[in-house]
């Protein structure tokens, strides 16, 4: 019978100072998605993946590793509390984040406070003690923009190990990798977390990328590998179902997987939803088990409830370090699967409705318009738009060498043709960009991109006039003319090249949904807004879990010493206040069986 992990070694040596070679890690600044190199490198990582991951898929070798389930269920396990060791009347608590490894800020944030024995959450004029998980679950994306030893350990390890070096009751930890820890075909995921290493005060103990876990009360926890989005395995599927066959009638499931499936399905993608209504149909042998489906890929808090008498939750948490995602585009209401779908096997639609976000929806939509000024924060994107100003720009003014006076219509054929030729692969890429999928809505794709290029273009055309006016009122002669042109072209791409950009997604979100919405906010990278699951299984069964929101993220600095009482962070809020962590809303109890109304039974305050 498995116990809590050994506290091992002796606590680590304090660091004597911030600088990398000390701390083991280097601090990381959050990703800039728009950053033309992270982009280059981040695409040809996903390009590489795709292609190999369809001839070399890595589950398929894990079949040999060891997956006996993971048995929490009694014993010291079970009962243990990572503060402890004990818990009265027989609690169990796991931790539940995803989307981690960012900004060093935002990460930091949030591992401070699951590193935390206890935290005391406040929701109105209540509130309600926790006490840190036994288990910690990483839900997917453990680390950005790609997965790679270094991005583990700089984005990951090292904010978890510094704000929990050593523990005395140390604590479980699994992890469930979504697709950016699949872009280098999942070697770095196996290697941090399928080798039995420890993060500070945890211990990864899983040997495959996805997990049964055996927990009290009956309870199961189950962590589903879909590799780069909706793919399962035949060894994966066999391993559950082994699982399956020895699951008691009143055993309840709680089921992890990468993404959300269930808001990404719809009418506009009517099989989204089909790979997880698939293994809910043939893995688990009765509805009625699934009582709880968690996902991260989304960075916020969303949580949806089934309106049948099963009341199934289905809930979002991707806040633990990504940029935030919005909220404001999500649907009111769901069917499940969805009516359109074509599988005739599916089981009959059940209507599920948004109880809960966070941020709130009025606050999404409010974050919007700074995307205007944070586009120009993204390192080297100023050359992107630059380069295809000079280019198109320069093009145009040698095709029209009169626009903008008398003879605005003599044109150099030559040119024109190639300037049409460059304006219409930047149509097309901007297609691509708009983020609305070619087979769902060709005509919005075209129609949204269109009308960016005309965007820039009519900016270009404007410079192009602008210089040959003022070129001829000054009296230039050749070869001046020529000069200012790529000159004043480059200077106004550099400059409002970006502005369009930023103007352009703000415009594009309000056109229709997956419109540059994820666009929108990468540009951003807001690092607040952050938050997690704090998961209590009661002696008699009963599950109730906590959405955890950390509104602001807090700037961390080095601290050579350790704290008052057993504070042994290496590192400290730079402005001496902490992280303060709330409820998003009244804990919600999840029953082992379906009962109606029983999904938001109270919970006992302090």
């Amino acid at each position: 019978m498995p116990q809590l992990p050994s506290p091992g070694a002796e606590p680590p040596a304090r660091p004597r100072s911030d600088q990398p070679a000390e701390l083991g890690f280097t601090r990381q600044s959050r990703v800039r998605w728009l950053a033309p190199g992270m982009l280059a490198r981040t695409g040809l990582a996903v390009a590489i993946s795709e292609v190999f991951g369809a001839f070399a898929d890595r589950r398929e070798l894990q079949r040999a590793e060891s997956g006996a389930p993971l048995d929490l269920s009694t014993g010291n396990a079970a009962t243990g509390s990572a503060a402890t060791g004990d818990t009265a009347g027989g609690e169990f608590w796991l931790d539940y984040v995803a989307d981690i490894g960012d900004g060093f800020d935002g990460a930091t944030t949030v591992a401070s406070q699951l590193a935390a024995d206890e935290l005391e959450l406040p929701f109105g004029d209540r509130r309600y003690p926790t006490r840190a998980g036994t288990l910690l679950v990483f839900g997917g994306d453990e680390c950005y923009p790609v997965a790679s030893s270094a991005n583990y350990a700089d984005r990951l390890v090292g904010p978890y190990r510094m704000m929990l070096p050593w523990s005395e009751s140390p604590r479980w930890l699994l992890a469930l990798p979504g697709n950016h820890d699949w872009y280098d075909g999942l070697t770095s995921f196996l290697r941090q977390f399928c080798q039995q290493r420890w993060i500070g005060g945890w211990k990864t103990v899983q040997s495959r990328s996805y997990f049964a876990v055996k927990l009290p009360g009956g309870w199961w926890l189950w962590g589903i590998d879909v590799a780069l989005g909706d793919d399962l395995d035949k060894p994966q599927l066999d391993y559950f179902r082994a699982i399956a066959k020895g699951l008691g009638p009143d055993d309840s499931i709680i089921l992890c997987w990468a993404m959300p499936s269930w808001v990404e399905s719809g009418p506009e993608n009517p099989e989204g939803y089909a790979p997880l209504e698939f293994f809910e149909r043939t893995v688990i042998p009765d509805r009625a088990m699934l009582r709880l489906s968690l996902s991260g890929d989304l960075h916020h808090y969303a949580r949806y409830q089934g309106q049948d008498e099963a009341g199934q939750q289905k809930i979002t948490a991707g806040g633990g370090g990504a940029y935030l995602y919005p909220t404001h585009k999500l649907p009111d209401e769901l069917e499940l699967p969805p009516a359109e779908s074509q599988d005739p096997n599916k089981h009959p639609p059940v209507p599920y409705r948004l109880e809960q976000c966070y941020p709130s929806k009025q606050t999404s939509r409010g974050l919007r318009a700074d995307v205007v000024g944070q586009v120009y924060r993204n390192p080297g994107f100023w050359a992107v738009p630059t380069a295809l100003y000079l280019v198109i720009g320069t093009t145009l003014g040698r095709a029209f060498p009169f626009l903008g006076r008398d003879r605005w219509w003599v044109a150099s054929i030559p040119a024109l043709l190639l300037a049409l030729v460059l304006v219409a692969g930047v149509w097309l890429g901007l297609d691509a960009f708009s983020g609305v999928g070619r087979r769902r809505n060709p005509l919005r794709r075209r129609l949204v991109g269109g009308g960016h290029t005309l965007a820039h273009l009519l900016v270009i055309v404007a410079t192009v006039i602008g210089v040959e006016l003022g070129t001829a009122a000054a009296g230039w002669e050749s070869p001046w003319p020529s000069v200012a042109m790529p000159a004043a072209e480059a200077l106004v791409g550099a400059l409002l090249g970006q502005l369009v950009v930023g103007l352009y997604l703000r415009v594009a979100d309000g056109i229709g949904p997956g419109v540059n919405t994820d666009e929108l906010f990468s540009a951003q990278a807001i690092q607040d807004y952050k938050c997690f699951l704090r998961m209590r299984i009661a002696a008699d069964g009963t599950l109730t879990v906590f959405p955890v929101k950390i509104e602001r993220a807090v700037r961390w600095s080095f601290s050579p010493e350790d704290g008052p009482g057993a504070d042994r962070r290496w590192f400290r809020p730079a402005d001496g206040v902490e992280p303060v962590a709330e409820l998003i809303e009244e804990p919600i109890v999840v029953t082992k069986r379906p009962v109606p109304d029983s999904s938001r039974r109270s919970v006992n305050p302090v």
